[in-house]
């Protein structure tokens, strides 16, 4: 792979992770038209930005270790399908539940895309450039989370609210285009046997729990039940999932 083909990888890679930082912080700005719009709630509107960044922090482990087992480069190809194709959906939606629903399936998408890009950069330029690989991925992650709110409010500017999910298709298109073309596949060698399911779904019900109930606490009352509940579940998952972990062949 010459050096030029390289370069213009690692940048449709960064495109991945930019998108999928952005849309943590850019709808935040949107919400007040968002809620006008479809003459919600700000209890309800909020749940656009909560269930993305829910859906980031549950399933970015998992979604991972995946690619790492099964091929980055074919689950970042879907993971960019799925983040493209459902902002998309967002931009189109005609009801907030709807809107709701099609964020989730956008932070699915998000959480895919972002955890593998750093091994695929690695995978491109050698273990030798690490440190320059993980300088260069947390900048664009710090740009890109500080960049939301003033991104966001550009849009809202001259345009409608929906841009805001709108920006990624084309930006999606290229990184799929990019990654397609450029990246080879890479898998995690050292991983062995068979997918680890207990301890999968312990620690998405635990970061689910415990993400749910950290988001929502101050809304619903950080003594109500479901919070209480969520909360304590989320712990108990954890220690059973770090219990398990221990003893399992294939953590």
């Amino acid at each position: 792979m010459s050096k030029a083909t390289k370069i213009i990888s690692f940048i449709g890679l960064t495109i991945a992770m930019f998108m999928g930082t952005l849309d943590s912080t850019i709808v935040n700005i949107a919400l007040p038209k968002i809620m006008t719009h479809f003459n919600a709630s700000l209890t309800d509107t909020s749940w656009v930005a909560t269930i993305y960044t829910l859906a980031l922090a549950v399933f970015m482990i998992t979604g991972s270790k995946i690619a790492d087992r099964y091929g980055r480069k074919k689950i970042m190809l879907l993971g960019l399908a799925l983040f493209g194709g459902f902002s998309a959906a967002c931009m189109l939606a005609t009801s907030l539940p709807e809107l709701i629903a099609f964020r989730f399936f956008q932070g699915l998408g998000g959480a895919i895309i972002t955890p593998i890009v750093l091994p695929m950069g690695i995978e491109i330029f050698g273990k030798a450039h690490m440190s320059k690989i993980a300088s260069v991925v947390g900048a664009v992650t710090a740009l890109a989370a500080a960049g939301g709110p003033p991104i966001g409010g550009v849009i809202i500017e001259y345009a409608s609210w929906r841009w805001v999910f709108g920006i990624n298709v084309p930006l999606t298109i290229v990184a799929f285009l990019i990654i397609a073309m450029g990246v080879r596949e890479s898998y995690d060698e050292s991983l062995a046997g068979r997918i680890d399911l207990p301890g999968t779904i312990l620690l998405t019900l635990g970061l689910g729990g415990l993400t749910f109930g950290l988001l929502e606490g101050r809304q619903y009352g950080w003594q109500s039940g479901i919070i209480l509940g969520t909360l304590i579940g989320g712990v108990l998952a954890i220690g059973l999932f770090i219990f398990i972990e221990s003893k399992v062949k294939h953590p």
